[in-house]
Formats: structure tokens, sequence, C-alpha cells
């Protein structure tokens, strides 16, 4: 498994930034149907401009789930913990069709360089 704070680190040292505040943030979406089991909103979306997002728990996230933003999508076809993505700008998590929960939590690293 990936240590995040010294993987994060070195990314921001590789592009020539210091991390002037960083945090673990869960995001929280929500599956909403209605009475007859129609789906009504699988999906949250938020701003996160001049921020570095990174996805700890893909593993954790239903297969299927797609996670997009201005520099980046993802698509979770498989678990596996051995990679980290990168998000920033517009960011989008949409939760599969499939998935028959009502809650499902993505954990973020966020990063504000100076």
């Amino acid at each position: 498994m990936i240590n995040v704070e010294d993987y994060v680190e070195r990314q921001m040292r590789r592009r020539g930034m210091e991390i002037a505040y960083a945090r673990m943030l869960p995001v929280v979406v929500r599956r909403i149907t209605d009475s007859t089991g129609k789906v009504l909103n699988n999906s949250i979306d938020f701003d996160a401009y001049n921020q570095y997002w990174f996805l700890v728990n893909a593993y954790e996230l239903p297969v299927g789930t797609r996670i997009t933003s201005d520099t980046n999508v993802l698509l979770l076809e498989a678990h596996t913990n051995d990679t980290m993505e990168e998000f920033w700008g517009k960011i989008k998590i949409q939760l599969p069709d499939s998935f028959t929960g009502s809650l499902c939590q993505a954990l973020f690293y966020q990063v504000i360089p100076k």
C-alpha cells in the first residue's frame, strides 16, 4: 500500500511546489430513489480549484464508480490499492447503476499549495 503523505509530498516537490495545508477529507455520495425505486440522484460534484485531491480509497468504492475532473477521468473497473489518482478543478463522483446502497464514501487527501 502507498504511504499517502510521502507520495503526495514527492509529487508536489517534483512540481516545485510547497504544501501549505493538507488533510484527509471524506466525500459522501448519496443514492436517492423515489418510492418506485427509480434512482433520482447517485452523484455529487464540487469545486476543487487551486487544490489537489488524491483519491485514497479507490479499493473501497463500488466497481463502476466514475470520478471526473478538469484533469482526470477514472472509471473503476477493478479494486486495487497500489495506485493513487489525482484530481483538481470541477470534480464529479458518480456511483454505478448497479450500486444498491444508500451511501458511499470516497476518501481524499486534499492538498492546498503555497
